[in-house]
């Protein structure tokens, strides 16, 4: 079977997965990360086998569909009153921290699909839950 995934794409401690005749395998970012492992990898971190279920109801199932990214929200602070601004962006730098805050505003760092969600909660929060990110990207979800 040819390799869906390009293995320097898996994040370093990511968790493997050696259940390739599970019903999911083929669209399992676990088994996929599994299949795509170069000889040139000493060692990986998997899955503990007796925990794994070879069945469509896999706690440990990562899906292979890429998922949408935020990329930067600088467009929605010029859409913002002053102190509208500094609620939303305390209440954001409170779960990421202030530099990754920035980061992700800029879009040097990208929002994953359950930062996403955080941003929305602080535009409803203010009362701008039309605002968009700058930009969106479509990408494979290994962590979030």
């Amino acid at each position: 079977m040819e390799n869906k995934i390009n293995y320097k794409d898996v994040p370093a401690c990511f968790t493997h997965c050696i259940q390739a005749d599970c019903q999911m395998a083929n669209h399992c970012l676990r088994q996929l990360a599994m299949q795509a492992l170069p000889d040139s990898e000493r060692a990986v971190r998997i899955l503990n086998p007796q925990l794994t279920k070879t069945a469509k109801k896999c706690e440990f199932y990562r899906s292979d569909e890429p998922q949408v990214y935020g990329k930067g929200f600088t467009n929605m602070q010029k859409k913002m009153l002053p102190d509208q601004y500094d609620t939303f962006r305390y209440r954001l730098q409170g779960k990421f921290g202030r530099n990754p805050y920035f980061e992700r505003r800029k879009g040097e760092r990208l929002c994953s699909p359950s930062e996403i969600k955080e941003v929305e909660a602080a535009l409803k929060a203010i009362g701008h839950e039309e605002l968009k990110f700058d930009a969106y990207v479509k990408k494979l979800n290994w962590i979030d």
